[in-house]
């Protein structure tokens, strides 16, 4: 298959490095100070997928780019014709405030290619209805991965495979299995990314928001791996996330969503018994996005349950006092950052 990863970050080399060892055709584009060393000395995954160094097709900084290269390929092929050579799926892994930007900055691309379709591989709730507005919802696609990465770029481009709480997750709006989501399925296990086609993919993106929610703001705030929240001895942010999940499930019965936890204190149960002990040593991306200085995705995360509160009348205190915590975090990181420090 042909896949363009867009937000080529940690997840998405990841995954198009794993792709492509698997023989399929990868373009990844991303921040040139990290496609320039792939584009020289090609990427190296390692951790729980195993180690590989592969080579990609492309890794380029802007679709434009990505639209030079697969034009001049199909130059070079005499039996070319059509929209042959565009990618049979685009992968977006950037962060959930560049979502519409993103696929703007697809669409020359796209517009080229009508069969292709748009992966959400993202963080937060709504990505997939913001990419439909732009290419309908037979081209939107969701995607559920709780997987953890940490990407080191120091001199080659090492993405390490962390931890792991679940199968990827890949399915449509309208809950139909369709031959492609059978295909990019097939693909992604062959990659040895173990993954699954689900009709209810909604509630999986929810589920992972829940997660995303109930952790990655508190491991932020008090600068500790996931497991520390719950250690031995220690109710105090277990309370805070308790109440998180609280508010997130009253919003969820509003929306109408189908989560797999009929009462909040079951996923609550489920969190620490079982999701936290896989991904204990996790340090989230939020956190390594507030030490440098960067906009973190808590408005996709948190706030979202905060904005979709306010339309149904229920409130939302703790999550909106997270939401508050982090963004004083972002901005007084971001002026050090001005300052040079």
């Amino acid at each position: 298959m042909r896949f363009l990863v867009m937000g080529a970050g940690a997840l998405g080399c990841a995954f198009g490095g794993m792709l492509a060892a698997s023989h399929n055709d990868v373009i990844l584009v991303g921040r040139e100070r990290l496609m320039k060393p792939i584009r020289e000395r090609g990427l190296l995954i390692s951790g729980i997928w195993g180690r590989h160094h592969v080579r990609v097709s492309a890794a380029v900084s802007s679709v434009e780019d990505a639209i030079e290269h697969i034009v001049g390929r199909k130059r070079n092929d005499d039996h070319a014709d059509g929209a042959s050579g565009y990618p049979d799926v685009v992968l977006l892994t950037t962060k959930a405030y560049d979502t519409e930007n993103a696929m703007r900055d697809l669409m020359p691309l796209l517009a080229r290619s009508p069969s292709t379709s748009v992966l959400s591989f993202q963080n937060g709730i709504g990505n997939v209805q913001t990419i439909a507005k732009f290419v309908g919802e037979k081209r939107a696609i969701g995607g559920m991965v709780i997987t953890g990465f940490e990407i080191d770029a120091g001199g080659d481009v090492e993405v390490k495979v962390t931890v792991t709480a679940d199968k990827t997750k890949i399915g449509m709006l309208n809950g139909e299995i369709t031959p492609l989501i059978s295909k990019i399925v097939h693909t992604l296990n062959s990659a040895s990314i173990p993954s699954e086609a689900v009709r209810n993919i909604q509630s999986h993106i929810w589920a992972k928001a829940l997660y995303n929610a109930a952790l990655n703001p508190l491991s932020t705030i008090f600068g500790v791996p996931y497991g520390e929240l719950v250690s031995e001895g220690q109710q105090n942010a277990l309370l805070i996330i308790e109440d998180i999940v609280k508010e997130a499930f009253a919003v969820a019965e509003a929306e109408n969503i189908a989560l797999f936890w009929k009462k909040p204190e079951e996923y609550v149960r489920f969190l620490r018994d079982v999701q936290i002990p896989k991904t204990a040593s996790h340090i989230p991306s939020m956190l390594r996005d507030i030490e440098r200085g960067r906009k973190t995705e808590i408005d996709f995360i948190n706030g979202v349950f905060v904005r979709l509160g306010k339309r149904h009348g229920i409130p939302t205190p703790v999550n909106e006092t997270i939401v508050r915590q982090i963004k004083f975090l972002e901005m007084r990181n971001s002026r050090r950052g001005d300052d040079g420090g």
